[in-house]
C-alpha cells in the first residue's frame, strides 16, 4: 500500500481556492501500487514551491526533494495539471508531498 500526504504551506488568501487547487492535486497526483521506489519504513518527501503561469499551467519555482525519481515522477504529474479560471499567476504556492509505504 502507498500513502501519500499532501500540505499546503503558508498560502492562505488567493482568487483559486486552496480546497479548489488541493481537490485537483488529489485528483492527478496519484501512483499505481509499486509505481514509486519506496524504501520500507521510510518517508520520503518533495517540497515544491510553484506558482500557476499565464497558459494555467504549474511552473516549478523551487524543489527540495530525498528522492530524485520521486521527484521526477511527482512534477511530471504536476505538469498534466491545468487551472481554468481565476487565479493570480503571481502567487506563489508551497506544498509538501510525503511518500510512503504502508
Amino acid at each position: 500500500m502507498l500513502a501519500i500526504s499532501s500540505s499546503a504551506l503558508l498560502n492562505h488568501s488567493y482568487a483559486l481556492s486552496g480546497q479548489e487547487l488541493n481537490k485537483k492535486i488529489e485528483e492527478t497526483v496519484k501512483f499505481e501500487n509499486g509505481a514509486l521506489s519506496l524504501e520500507k519504513n521510510y518517508t520520503d518527501f518533495v517540497r515544491v514551491s510553484f506558482r500557476i503561469n499565464d497558459e494555467g499551467k504549474i511552473e516549478v519555482l523551487d524543489l527540495n526533494f530525498s528522492n530524485e525519481k520521486i521527484k521526477t515522477q511527482l512534477i511530471d504529474k504536476l505538469a498534466e495539471i491545468k487551472i481554468v479560471g481565476d487565479y493570480d499567476s503571481n502567487q506563489v504556492y508551497n506544498y509538501k508531498f510525503s511518500f510512503k509505504q504502508a
